[in-house]
């Protein structure tokens, strides 16, 4: 068959596109199928590319959407990631606490689960922000803060630990959740369900073997296995605010 698109969040992005380039050439040569990544400089292409795609690394956030609207299948979930909200300040914050975050600006990314997150937190603790102040992707928002034109922010814990501690010598973490309920999946487009299951079966192997554990390694991902169906639906809870 024709080269299959593999695409990927610019959350996953930000610092080393590359290694996308080695799961693709590692799953090719596991399976027999040719996968060519798909890399989106914002979320708006990300989005746009749904339709266009057979296989998609997906935020949490969005997997409602690709598996209601474009019926994709629940292919594999990454080992020990789940993806939190970090609430940060920086150097222009009065004080570096979640309580001045009450009557100041903060910042976010719309329509994400760390953003919806992080304002439940606040919500829970009574603290509310002058407004909200939107940026278009997380590497925008973190130089926002780092650079003063805002004093706080909710940033995506699983961004955050792709960069370095230089990268992040300016911002203060204040606090940051740890439910283990919100992850991103790999999911394959309705096409794809004859090989769904060398596709699991290889992707489950990596661990096993070393030329796969290099990849997992430089993925930061322990391994992957598959989602149940009721951590999804749990998750889709969670997202929907129930």
């Amino acid at each position: 068959m024709d080269k299959i698109r593999l695409l990927v969040p610019p959350s996953d992005t930000a610092q080393n596109s590359e290694r996308w380039y080695e799961f693709a050439i590692y799953l090719s040569r596991a399976t027999g199928l040719a996968l060519s990544p798909v890399i989106s400089g914002t979320a708006e292409d990300y989005q746009q590319e749904f339709s266009q795609a057979e296989i998609i690394y997906c935020t949490p956030e969005l997997i409602p959407t690709l598996i209601r609207e474009f019926r994709f299948i629940p292919l594999m979930q990454p080992a020990g990631i789940y993806e939190e909200v970090a609430i940060v300040s920086g150097p222009a914050a009065t004080l570096h606490r979640l309580s001045g975050i009450q009557d100041s600006p903060l910042g976010g990314i719309k329509g994400t689960f760390a953003n919806r997150l992080g304002l439940t937190t606040l919500t829970q603790k009574q603290i509310r922000p002058a407004a909200m102040a939107y940026r278009d992707n997380w590497l925008q928002l973190l130089k926002a803060v780092q650079q003063g034109d805002l004093p706080y922010a909710l940033l995506s814990k699983q961004f955050m630990e792709q960069l370095s501690p230089l990268s992040l010598s300016s911002v203060n973490l204040l606090a940051r959740s740890n439910l283990h309920k919100a992850y991103p999946l790999l999911l394959a487009a309705p096409q794809l369900k004859p090989h769904i299951s060398i596709m699991r079966q290889q992707l489950q192997a990596m661990s096993d073997d070393p030329k796969g554990a290099q990849v997992l390694e430089i993925l930061k991902i322990q391994g992957w296995k598959k989602p149940t169906e009721q951590s999804i639906i749990d998750m889709v809870k969670i997202l929907r605010g129930k």
